[in-house]
C-alpha cells in the first residue's frame, strides 16, 4: 500500500501536532533516543525508537540486519514500522538516522504529525559517538572512512530530507532537557 500525500494537502496541514504524534528525525547521534524519552516523560505519551523496534522485531542489531539483508530491507521495514505507528495518538517517535531516506516517508511522517529535526554538527555527533555501540550504526562505522567524514557525507547527502521537517531544532552544546523542552514548546504553542 503506498500512500502518496499530495503537496497542495500537505501544506494545509504543515506544523499540525493534532494528530497527536511527534516524530523526531535527524542524523545518528543527534539525540533523537534521549531527547524522545525525556519528551514523552513530559507529555505523558508513549515513546517509541523505530530501530530497537526491529532490532526485538527481527532478533538481531541494526548491523546484522543490514548486513544479513541489506539497506534496501531495512528501509522498507521502516516504512512497515511507521505506516504501523501513524495508527497511535499521542506517541513520541525517534526515527533511525536514514529513515528520511525511504522515499515520500518525510511526508507521510508530516502529514500524520509533527517532524522535529534535531540539527547536530558532525564534530558534535562525533563527540557523542565515540564510546556508542557501532553495532548500532553501520553506515557510519562499517567502510574506510573516519567517522567525522562519515558523519560529513552523510549529512550533505541527507539534508534536504531532513530540511522537510516542520520544525528545526539546533542541539549543538543543548542538554537533552532543554531540547525537549524546546519541542514541547512548540507542541503547546501549535495546540493554542
Amino acid at each position: 500500500m503506498s500512500l502518496i500525500i499530495p503537496i497542495h494537502i500537505m501544506s494545509l496541514v504543515e506544523n499540525n501536532i493534532e494528530n497527536n504524534r511527534v516524530f523526531l528525525v535527524g542524523q545518528s547521534g543527534s539525540g533523537k533516543t534521549s531527547c524522545g524519552n525525556i519528551l514523552s516523560s513530559l507529555i505523558n505519551w508513549e515513546f517509541i525508537d523505530t530501530d530497537e523496534k526491529l532490532i526485538l522485531k527481527h532478533n538481531k542489531s541494526i548491523d546484522d540486519i543490514f548486513r544479513e539483508n541489506g539497506e534496501e530491507f531495512f528501509r522498507s521495514e521502516e516504512l512497515i514500522l511507521i505506516k504501523e505507528l501513524i495508527e497511535k495518538d499521542k506517541i513520541v517517535i525517534s526515527t533511525g538516522g536514514g529513515t528520511p531516506e525511504v522515499p515520500n516517508i518525510m511526508n507521510l511522517m508530516n502529514y500524520y504529525g509533527s517532524t522535529f529535526w534535531l540539527k547536530a554538527s558532525p564534530s558534535e555527533i562525533e563527540n557523542r559517538l565515540t564510546k556508542s555501540n557501532k553495532n548500532h550504526r553501520p553506515l557510519l562505522f562499517n567502510n574506510n572512512l573516519s567517522l567525522i567524514k562519515n558523519l560529513e557525507q552523510q549529512a550533505k547527502k541527507r539534508y534536504s530530507l531532513y530540511s522537510l521537517a516542520s520544525f528545526h531544532i539546533d542541539t549543538d552544546n543543548k542538554g537533552m532537557e532543554g531540547i525537549a523542552l524546546e519541542i514541547k514548546n512548540n507542541i503547546y504553542r501549535n495546540h493554542e
